[in-house]
């Protein structure tokens, strides 16, 4: 049986959607530090409206003020002049305290709404906690190579996306997680790993051999395909806990956010791990 495929139109709107925004994403990691903020914020605030949108399908409200304004205070404790003003203090850590104990004295005030709390501090710690870590890889470990180390995990996730997409599709016909996501197969999801393996293996090499002092320089061929490796299975793991979220609130996407492509979240699903494992990666072994 041949299998459902989108029409010419979708593809297309697909395609030229993804090339606009890898466009502006490209412009903004080049900039660094002003786009990249208010990219993020923007992301912050779209995103948490999504979030409010779907857990409304199971009758759940979220604290808009704590994951709005406790996000936009991570972005500001991530920021990279701060991290060089007073090296080893653990801004982000401080942050997040402060948030929670914020977020809990105004729900003893508002009525103790525990299960609002419990999915506010649920969404927290999936988008703001995690947009925080864009800075930080950003920078790291400086602001010239960091545009390079940002691009890897973000390189990570769309070759995963690209390479399960086509090869799930003529390909596909094992389900993966048929009560997560039906649409995934098994097969698109080695070949979303291979494709991403392929061209993160590709991307390491130029880098390590366009800047000797990048941390991937640190790194043996068989410690990058390791590292690559995990990053791949980090995305493909981003975009599962994505559906799965979808799947308990009962909608296809997050939103319509991007012709073609669904919501915001839809397409930061991914990136929302590998970004933060990248950081966590470099920081342990570099």
């Amino acid at each position: 049986m041949q299998r459902p495929t989108p029409s010419d139109s979708s593809l297309a709107s697909r395609v030229f959607s993804s090339l606009v925004a890898l466009l502006v994403l490209f412009l903004v990691i080049l900039e660094g530090r002003i786009f990249l903020f208010a990219a993020l914020v923007f992301i912050l605030v779209l995103g948490s409206l999504e979030l409010r949108h779907m857990l409304r399908n199971k009758g759940v409200e979220l604290n808009m003020a704590f994951l709005i304004g406790g996000g936009l205070v991570m972005l500001l404790f991530s920021l990279p002049q701060l991290q060089d003003a007073y090296p080893g203090v653990p801004w982000r850590e401080i942050a997040l305290g402060l948030v929670l104990i914020g977020a809990f004295s105004a729900e003893l005030v508002a009525g103790a709404n525990i299960q609002r709390f419990a999915y506010s501090l649920m969404a927290f710690l999936y988008l703001p906690w995690t947009l925080g870590f864009f800075l930080l890889l950003r920078h790291s470990p400086n602001s010239d190579i960091g545009t390079w180390i940002l691009v890897l995990p973000l390189l990570s996730s769309f070759s995963n996306d690209i390479g399960g997409y086509f090869v799930g599709r003529y390909f596909g016909r094992r389900k993966l997680a048929p009560t997560i996501s039906p649409g995934k197969t098994v097969e698109g999801a080695i070949g979303g790993i291979a494709v991403s393996l392929l061209l993160l293996f590709l991307f390491t090499t130029v880098v390590r051999s366009a800047y000797p002092e990048s941390p991937f320089a640190l790194f043996r061929p068989i410690e990058l395909f390791a590292f690559n490796l995990v990053l791949s299975f980090a995305a493909q793991l981003g975009d599962l806990t994505e559906s799965m979220l979808k799947r308990y609130c009962g909608v296809k996407d997050s939103g319509h956010f991007l012709p073609g492509h669904g919501g915001l979240l839809d397409r930061m699903d991914s990136h929302l791990f590998t970004v933060p494992l990248t950081y966590y990666l470099l920081t342990i072994f570099i």
